[in-house]
């Protein structure tokens, strides 16, 4: 693909307002179609370079009159919003049909889950959670079936084994299974009735996220639905690759690492920070690098190559930032007004620093850790956002409540979803859900609410609920905690979690290290003072998450007492060392 001046023109208005033009690295990945693993450093702008790729892209294909599908797989909706606006400013539009840009799960889901169920079970919607809170009601219900001559205790306790045993993907009989999760003694005498309740209850449509790719590994056992998912998409692009769950990736990897589709995986294997994801293996004859940041001059670079040499991080020719700081301290509670008092020195002396609208926050571990930060003072989530209004998400709570019941009696998830929607009493559940709202779920207001659910569930033949069920304090956890303020932007509230930030460009941070002291160790470790490298790869990839979020300033707390004159000698050289 020829890719012209006038190309990048548009892509550079459109995505550098003009300001700047991509540098030979972002152009490079950006001419760039063939399988690869592409390593995009910190601030190395690899969100908007995959924007300007797919504008680019979408834009030849359409003039040239493909129909080679593009599918995107992002971790989050931030690239989904770039690329997708990117694409209106170019006259291009949205992605749509026959292309594809959406998260992992919603992939999957849409190309494999619902069309396996579509046609085995009829089902034409899901409905995705964690666990349904009417699972073991069914499995009981299933066993007074199926075992009607059992004891209620006996059918208890297995129903139980059924709603904790997995199912799996059998690779040598290409089957769905069921593994013994509960560990139980009498699982292979049992082993045929826990797979047929299993099957039983998805085949209602009550799936969990784990699911997804489950039954997307049965459902592309069938080669002619790979090829046809071949076929379609020539392009694939798996932004964030190093956050995608292993199993989704090794899914990707067989449906598309093949000679007639370009994919490539995209992102910072060096940012993997979730303790329960592996680092992503890295063959490094496959691997392209974006590794010239924007963001922070070499007096922060040359540390993140000594924490992560692999990581190869290069600076812009001319971008300054200020040495990194060890502030020594005695009392946890001087470290944040040291900070503060650091942060006022250099807007005095430093007017580039002081002219940065970019934040400083404080980075911790563990939330509890706010709490030695600034005494008293409890971790706040941060920039909680209501998707739906209160009343919506009540109705959704009760709709999801009385169809869960409702499909214990073996109907469809659509049939009674489209039952409910046209029943005459939606308008009074919708009055009543407004005045407990307004008033809270007091005794009127429960023996109302349990009315009428009845009066849902009776008309099915399904047993009624009382007043003692667990739907009436959810219900009010719902209101309580919408009720509760949020603290969207207050400045005084400036303690984050590491993970928290992961993406965001800060002015500077403040890095603190209690407990066991990982940064710490793993700084002792990488400049060569300790021989100890029994830390956690996420350590040292959380410290490097950390201090490549900064412009100008990285500060690390450490104790006054772990501080040698061995290690005096060797930060000296290139850390300013301030005490508290």
């Amino acid at each position: 693909m020829e890719i012209s001046d006038k190309d990048y023109e548009l892509v550079e208005n459109i995505l550098l307002n003009n300001k700047s033009e991509f540098n030979t690295l972002q152009r490079e990945f950006i001419e760039l179609f063939e399988n690869k693993t592409i390593i995009a450093g910190p601030g190395a702008g690899k969100t908007t370079s995959l924007a300007a790729k797919i504008v680019i892209l979408l834009k030849n294909l359409n003039s040239s009159g493909s129909r080679a599908g593009v599918c995107i797989i992002t971790h989050t909706n931030v690239a989904v919003n770039e690329i997708n606006n990117a694409l209106i400013k170019a006259g291009i539009g949205k992605i749509d049909h026959p292309h594809f840009i959406g998260t992992i799960n919603e992939f999957f889901n849409r190309f494999c889950v619902l069309p396996l169920f579509k046609y085995t079970c009829n089902h034409n919607n899901l409905v995705f959670d964690k666990e349904h809170p009417n699972d073991l009601e069914f499995y009981k219900s299933f066993l007074s079936v199926e075992r009607s001559f059992m004891s209620e205790d006996v059918k208890g306790k297995i129903a139980f084994r059924m709603h904790n045993s997995n199912l799996i993907f059998n690779i040598n009989d290409k089957c769905l299974d069921i593994s013994n999760t509960t560990n139980w003694h009498l699982f292979e005498k049992y082993k045929d009735l826990l797979l047929e309740a299993k099957l039983t209850r998805k085949s209602q449509g009550f799936l969990t996220h784990d699911d997804t790719f489950l039954f997307s590994t049965f459902f592309l056992q069938n080669l002619k639905f790979k090829e046809i998912l071949r076929n379609r998409f020539k392009y694939i692009f798996l932004d964030e690759f190093q956050d995608t769950p292993p199993e989704g990736k090794v899914l990707l990897d067989e449906l598309f690492k093949t000679q007639n589709n370009i994919y490539q995986l995209i992102g910072d294997p060096y940012q993997t920070i979730s303790f329960d994801h592996p680092m992503p293996s890295i063959n490094e004859s496959e691997v392209f690098r974006i590794n010239i940041t924007n963001r922070f001059g070499n007096q922060i670079t040359e540390h993140l190559n000594t924490i992560l040499p692999q990581s190869e991080m290069k600076s812009i020719s001319g971008k300054e930032s200020l040495s990194p700081i060890i502030l020594l301290y005695k009392n946890e509670e001087d470290i944040y007004p040291a900070y503060q008092a650091i942060i006022k020195e250099y807007e005095e002396i430093n007017f580039r620093f002081r002219e940065n609208n970019k934040k400083d926050k404080v980075l911790v571990l563990i939330k509890t850790w706010s709490n030695r930060i600034k005494k008293g003072v409890n971790y706040k989530e941060k920039n909680l956002k209501k998707n739906k209004s209160i009343n919506s998400e009540l109705k959704t709570l009760v709709i999801e409540f009385v169809v869960g019941k409702l499909a214990t009696n073996g109907e469809k998830i659509s049939t009674i979803n489209n039952w409910i929607s046209k029943h005459p009493k939606m308008l009074s559940l919708h009055t009543l859900l407004i005045n407990i709202i307004k008033n809270g779920i007091d005794d009127d207001n429960k023996i109302q609410l349990c009315k009428l659910i009845n009066q849902f569930l009776t008309e099915n033949g399904v047993d009624n609920i009382g007043l003692d069920d667990n739907i009436y304090g959810n219900i009010e956890n719902i209101i309580k905690n919408q009720r509760t303020p949020e603290v969207l932007s207050d400045e005084t509230d400036d303690i984050f979690t590491i993970h928290s930030v992961k993406g965001e460009t800060l002015r500077s941070v403040l890095l603190v290290d209690f407990g066991r002291k990982p940064f710490t160790k793993v700084l002792l470790h990488k400049y060569g003072i300790i021989d100890d490298d029994s830390y956690r790869y996420t350590d040292q990839n959380l410290l490097y998450v950390a201090m490549s979020r900064v412009t100008d300033l990285f500060v690390f707390a450490m104790a006054e007492n772990d501080w040698t004159t061995e290690i005096a000698e060797v930060f000296q050289k290139n850390w300013a060392i301030k005490r508290v």
